[in-house]
């Protein structure tokens, strides 16, 4: 019984070898974990969600790359506007922020409308190195918890700002349905 392969493979002088890799070749391939589908609440904010930041892009291109706070502003409050048509999330909270974190604008201004800084924040230096879009949950002071969509503005292949989205979880649970598990999984580049 011992070694009952081996003798066969050196009786076969190895013929059996290229079997063997070509089937487990094939059961690597067909047991890969497929990509879970995603629910339609899912896929609708996910679409939603890549829409606004494809638009924005494309109208702060400029006014970031020229650090135009007046521009951006105008934009953030055109995006947010029904006209606009581009933003079903609403409400919600909009910031464009610089390379180095720093916030350019905002909309809708919130607070004394100062510049923050969000360079330490986890999402912020995802989304800065990787040149990809980043979400995470945060937890406010109250207890709420809201979701955070961070994605880099890039001309030429270089990151010039970057481009956050700030929904209240409960918001998006009940609009779309979509739960924390699931919105942590998104993948927003694909």
């Amino acid at each position: 019984m011992k070694n009952i392969l081996r003798t066969a493979f050196v009786r076969d002088k190895g013929r059996g070898w290229p079997v063997i890799l070509a089937t487990a070749a094939l059961l690597l391939i067909g047991c890969q974990a497929r990509e879970a589908p995603l629910s339609p609440g899912a896929a609708t904010f996910k679409q939603e969600m890549k829409s606004l930041f494809d638009n924005l892009a494309k109208t702060l291109e400029d006014p970031v790359a020229n650090k135009d706070r007046a521009e951006i502003t105008a934009a953030l409050e055109k995006a947010e506007s029904p006209a606009a048509n581009l933003c079903r999330l609403c409400p919600f909270e909009m910031v464009v922020l610089n390379t180095s974190g720093e916030t350019l604008a905002a909309y809708p201004v919130k607070g004394d409308g100062k510049a923050q800084n969000f360079s330490n924040y986890d999402v912020v230096k995802k989304a800065s190195t990787s040149k990809k879009v980043q979400q995470q949950q945060f937890f406010l002071h109250d207890g709420s918890k809201v979701y955070i969509v961070c994605a880099p503005l890039i001309r030429e292949n270089a990151l010039i700002g970057l481009i956050v989205v700030a929904i209240n979880a409960e918001d998006v649970k009940q609009r779309w349905d979509l739960k924390e598990k699931e919105f942590l999984a998104l993948d927003f580049n694909k």
